[in-house]
C-alpha cells in the first residue's frame, strides 16, 4: 500500500476501534471488536481489503450518528479529539455521501444537512481547506437566512 493509504488505514483503525469501544461499548478484548476483526482480515486477505472494510465501518458510524443531536456529536468529537483520534465530524466530511451531495448541489436543504455541515465547520481539528471552509460557511449562512 502507498504511504497515504497506510496513514488512512492507521487513522481509520484507531477511529473505528475507539468508536466501538466508547460508543458501542464493545470491550476491546472481545472477539467481535473491530480491531480484532480487522486483524483477521489482514491475516487472510491483506491490508488493502482491510482498508476497504474500515472505510465501510467508518461509513456505518456516519450513518449511525446522522440522527444524533448537535450536542451529542460535539461531545463525542471532543472526546475523540482529546484521545488524539480523528473526529466523527471529520469522518463524516471525508466519507459521507450526504456531505458530498450537499457540496456538489451547493445548497443545504434541511436541518439535518445544516447540522452535518455545521458540525464540520465547528470541528477545528479537521483537515478542511480554507476555501472549503469558506464555502461551507456561505452554505450555512444562506440556509440560516432562509430558515
Amino acid at each position: 500500500m502507498t504511504p497515504e493509504r497506510e496513514r488512512e488505514y492507521d487513522e481509520l483503525l484507531a477511529y473505528v476501534s475507539h468508536f466501538a469501544t466508547v460508543v458501542w461499548k464493545v470491550s476491546s478484548t472481545a472477539e467481535i471488536h473491530p480491531a480484532k476483526t480487522i486483524e483477521r482480515v489482514v491475516e487472510q486477505f491483506g491490508k488493502s481489503k482491510a482498508l476497504a472494510g474500515l472505510r465501510q465501518a467508518a461509513n456505518d458510524t456516519v450513518e449511525e450518528t446522522n440522527n444524533w443531536s448537535r450536542e451529542a456529536k460535539s461531545t463525542v468529537d471532543e472526546a475523540f479529539k482529546s484521545a488524539g483520534i480523528v473526529t466523527v465530524s471529520e469522518i463524516t466530511r471525508r466519507y459521507s455521501a450526504s456531505y458530498k451531495r450537499i457540496i456538489k448541489r451547493g445548497i443545504i436543504r434541511d436541518e439535518t444537512e445544516y447540522y452535518l455541515i455545521h458540525a464540520v465547520l465547528i470541528d477545528q481539528g479537521n483537515s478542511v481547506a480554507n476555501d472549503e471552509r469558506a464555502h461551507l460557511q456561505k452554505l450555512t449562512e444562506a440556509y440560516e437566512a432562509r430558515a
